[in-house]
């Protein structure tokens, strides 16, 4: 009998003392062998526990609540029903219903010809709820209706959808019902009471931040303040741009934008003309807010609404 002093604890170092070395390296092998055999199975019948933790840890906070089909929970304000169903009223004709008893199964059918009125846009003024369990919605619906000389006319059309329901299920009490649409309130007076030269310091800067910004031509970095982000729309709507007027808050003594001060700011509304491939012009208005540096003009900011007089 040998007795061996190799490295190892436990249960290995008594079979190392106990045992021949053939007879020991086989039993070691055995063991090893075994346990890992029980790590492998506890890897795999541990592996899904931990794949759930995982996932339940990682869901996001804004996850949907799931119905137990896995199926999205309602909303418990049926704004988009109420878009389809309107959208199916005014499509539907004495051919094709447009699906209008999915909403509304008594509906009449409609006595309409294709083509004569199209929905193109939709979207929700306002919804209440009267009583519980109830809703009725004003939508307001961009439609092109046909017209007695052959052509078409874009109108806007405010319905209002009275349903009831609970727990996701929807029937509409009527068909819509036409009611007069918001009234638009009155022109805005803008803060923009200077009016500066398209061709000066500020129009320039304007102009030539425009032309790259919205034809991708041109470098747009000349034009913009270091850190400022500016990312322009992709693809570029317009080939060309025409700068109309330019309008500036701040009043300035003649000459005096000619050579600005390092960190003055002028915030400014500008119009000017978009021209696609076609030769088609879209008139466009930018509120900007522009800051000096090394004696010229940078556009720092796309303002997210103009100036308005008085605040």
């Amino acid at each position: 009998m040998i007795r061996r002093r190799g490295p190892g604890t436990g249960g290995t170092k008594t079979l190392a003392l106990l045992l021949p070395d053939a007879v020991a390296e086989t039993a070691l092998r055995g063991v090893t062998r075994r346990v890992g055999n029980v790590v492998a199975w506890l890897a795999v019948l541990v592996s899904p526990l931990l794949t759930i933790g995982g996932l339940i840890v990682l869901q996001p906070a804004g996850t949907p609540a799931m119905r137990d089909g896995g199926a999205p929970v309602p909303s418990a304000t049926p704004e988009g029903w109420a878009e389809m169903y309107v959208r199916s009223w005014l499509s539907a004709t004495r051919d094709d219903s447009a699906g209008l008893e999915a909403f509304y199964p008594p509906a009449a059918k409609s006595q309409r010809a294709v083509g004569t009125q199209v929905p193109v846009d939709t979207a929700v003024v306002w919804a209440v709820t009267p009583a519980p369990g109830i809703w009725s919605v004003v939508v307001v619906v961009d439609v092109l209706v046909l017209q007695p000389g052959g052509g078409r006319k874009a109108t806007l059309l405010c319905a209002q959808v009275a349903m009831t329901g609970a727990n996701g299920t929807y029937v509409a009490t009527g068909l819509p019902s036409p009611v007069a649409c918001p009234r638009a309130g009155d022109a805005v007076a803008l803060g923009y009471d200077e009016v500066a030269d398209p061709g000066g310091p500020i129009g320039q800067s304007i102009t030539g931040f425009l032309a790259a910004y919205l034809t991708g031509q041109g470098q747009l970095d000349r034009f913009v303040s270091p850190g400022a982000s500016m990312a322009p729309p992709r693809p570029a709507p317009y080939a060309a741009v025409q700068v109309a007027e330019v309008r500036t808050h701040e009043k300035f003594e003649p000459g005096q934008a000619a050579r600005p001060v390092d960190g003055a700011v002028v915030h400014s509304f500008t119009h000017a003309w978009g021209w696609d491939a076609t030769g088609q012009t879209t008139p466009v208005d930018y509120a900007l807010t522009l800051v000096a540096r090394a004696g010229r003009w940078e556009i720092t900011s796309i303002d997210p609404a103009p100036l308005i007089a008085g605040r």
